[in-house]
């Protein structure tokens, strides 16, 4: 009996030791760093909400807006008109669900940018963004990582977004 549950310890502590080694290999890289890549604004206008049993559904109509290229300060895109959506709970909580059309000013193919995160409001949020474009200018956003920072407005209705990707 003894000599079975020194085999379960020896193997527990085979086991702790694997898995310590594998986390300490896998954590040794730098975190990722981020830099602003685009900048721009999201112009909205009144919306309904729909009550719900986890909080309010915004229906949030988008009118356009654009994305500018911070380096060089040129609008690169221009945002279709859609409408975002979310659930708000709590005091102003804002977990945001959008799917953002956008068309790019070199060639006039279609960014899908679908964008999830939690914050406020009136306030900031930060988001992940997935892109998804046919642009061979901007294909690489395809595979990348990306973060939307949003400070939103109440008057006007705007939201003012920086796009950063990893720079690392």
């Amino acid at each position: 009996m003894r000599s079975h549950l020194y085999l379960q310890a020896l193997s527990l502590a085979g086991i702790v030791v694997v898995t310590a080694a594998t986390v300490a290999s896998q954590t040794s890289d730098l975190p990722p760093e981020f830099e602003a890549v685009f900048a721009g604004q999201m112009i909205g206008a009144p919306y309904t909400n729909t009550t719900g049993p986890f909080g309010l559904r915004v229906h949030a109509p988008l009118f356009g807006g654009n994305l500018t290229d911070v380096t060089s300060g040129e609008v690169v895109a221009t945002m279709l008109p859609t409408a975002d959506d979310g659930l708000i709970i709590g005091s102003a909580t804002l977990f945001s669900y959008w799917v953002l059309p956008y068309v790019w000013e070199t060639d006039g193919k279609l960014a899908s940018m679908t964008v999830r995160g939690v914050g406020n409001t009136t306030g900031h949020s930060y988001c992940y963004v997935h892109v998804e474009t046919d642009s061979s200018a901007y294909s690489w956003m395809n595979s990348n990582f990306f973060i939307m920072k949003t400070v939103g407005t109440a008057e006007p209705l705007v939201h003012n977004i920086t796009l950063y990707g990893v720079a690392n």
